[in-house]
C-alpha cells in the first residue's frame, strides 16, 4: 500500500481520519481526502446530498477544505467525490470551472479533481483547458462505475498525472474468478496511462473487503498485492505487448534503481508457454517470481533466467504472476 483515501466528514468529525492519516503516514503511505459534501448549511437544499454549494460560499468552502487538510494532514484534496452523482452534493462542469479558476488556488495543498464517478472528460475539460484553472490543480482524479476506464489524453497532454480514486467489483473476498477481473482492470488503468488504482475498500463488514477486522488477508488483496508490493512510487510505466496471446495481459514498469518489473495475467482455464522479450538494454540477468492463483497467495515460485534478453515461463492457468527483481 502507498496511498490512502479517507473522507473529509462534512460536519468537522475529523478525529477517526486524522488518526488514519497519522498511521499512514508513520508507514510511509500518503493520504487523499475526498469530501462528500461541504457543511450542509451551504448547499442550496441544507442537505448533505441533492443539492449544490450556493456561489456565495466558495470562499468559505476553500478555508474548509485548508482547514481540513491541515487539521488531518492531507497530502493531496478533493474538491468534491462523485460531483456528477445524485447521492451527493452535486457540480455542474461550470460550477466546477468557476470554482476551479476563480477560488481553488486557495486551498494550498494539491488538488485532486473532480472525481467523476464515471471518469467523464466532459466535466473536467473546461478545467484543463484553461491556463489559470488547470494551474490550480494537480491530479485529474475519477471513478470507472459504468465508463471512463479509457486514456484521458487531454489532462496527459496538459503534464497531469492521472488517478483512478474508486472502484471495486463485488463478491471477489475469495473468488478467484473474480480477483481475475480485479487484476485486469488494475491492469487496463495502466494500460490505459494512469498512475495510480485506489480499491473500495479495504475492511469494513462487506463482501469488497481485503482483510479481516483482525487483519488477515483475502484473495483479493493478495491480488492487488501482485501489482502493489513490486509496482512501487516512482515507477515508471514501460510499453508492452499488452495482450501477446488470447486471455493474457501484460504490463511493465521500471523501477528508481533501475530495475524492471512484469506482471503478467493469465484469465484462461489452461496454461499459456508465454516467451518474454526485453528491448532497449534492460541488462536484466533474472527474475524472482510470485504468483496468486486459487491455491496460492502471492507464493514465492522460484526464479527464472533471462538469455539474450528473452526467457519463457508457463502461465499457470487463472493466475497473476509478478516477475521482479
Amino acid at each position: 500500500m502507498s496511498l490512502l483515501r479517507i473522507r473529509i466528514d462534512e460536519n468537522g468529525n475529523w478525529g477517526e481520519e486524522t488518526a488514519n492519516s497519522k498511521a499512514a503516514h508513520a508507514v510511509g503511505v500518503k493520504v487523499l481526502g475526498s469530501p462528500w459534501s461541504p457543511p450542509p448549511s451551504w448547499n442550496t437544499n441544507g442537505k448533505n446530498s441533492g443539492g449544490h454549494l450556493l456561489p456565495q460560499h466558495y470562499g468559505d468552502y476553500v478555508n474548509w477544505l485548508r482547514n481540513a487538510s491541515e487539521h488531518i494532514g492531507l497530502d493531496w484534496v478533493s474538491i468534491q467525490n462523485e460531483p456528477d452523482f445524485a447521492s451527493w452534493t452535486n457540480w455542474t462542469p461550470t460550477e466546477i470551472f468557476n470554482f476551479m479558476k476563480n477560488n481553488a488556488g486557495g486551498i494550498g495543498t494539491p488538488v485532486v479533481m473532480p472525481e467523476s464517478f464515471h471518469f467523464n472528460d466532459q466535466v473536467s475539460d473546461p478545467v484543463i483547458n484553461d491556463p489559470t484553472a488547470e494551474s490550480h490543480f494537480s491530479i485529474l482524479g475519477g471513478h470507472i462505475y459504468g465508463g471512463g476506464l479509457s486514456v484521458h489524453q487531454n489532462a496527459i497532454n496538459h503534464g497531469k498525472h492521472v488517478w483512478m480514486t474508486e472502484h471495486y467489483i463485488d463478491n471477489t473476498q475469495n473468488s478467484m474468478a473474480n480477483c481475475l477481473t480485479i487484476a485486469k482492470e488494475i491492469s487496463d488503468c495502466m494500460n490505459d496511462q494512469m498512475n495510480a488504482y485506489f480499491w473500495w475498500w479495504v475492511y469494513e463488514a462487506s463482501t469488497t473487503n481485503l482483510v479481516t477486522n483482525t487483519g488477515s488477508i483475502f484473495k483479493n488483496g493478495y491480488t492487488i498485492g501482485q501489482f502493489a508490493k513490486w509496482v512501487r512510487p516512482g515507477s515508471v510505466r514501460v510499453s508492452t505487448t499488452y495482450s501477446p496471446d488470447p486471455n493474457v495481459y501484460v504490463t511493465a514498469y521500471k523501477n528508481n534503481s533501475g530495475g524492471v518489473v512484469i506482471v503478467a495475467i493469465n484469465t484462461g482455464t489452461s496454461g499459456v508457454s508465454q516467451q518474454f522479450t526485453l528491448s532497449g538494454g534492460s541488462g536484466v540477468n533474472s527474475f524472482n517470481i510470485h504468483r496468486t492463483s486459487q491455491s496460492e497467495s502471492m507464493a514465492s515460485v522460484g526464479s527464472v533466467k533471462v538469455d539474450n534478453n528473452s526467457f519463457t515461463y508457463e502461465l499457470n492457468p487463472q493466475s497473476v504472476t509478478t516477475f521482479h527483481p
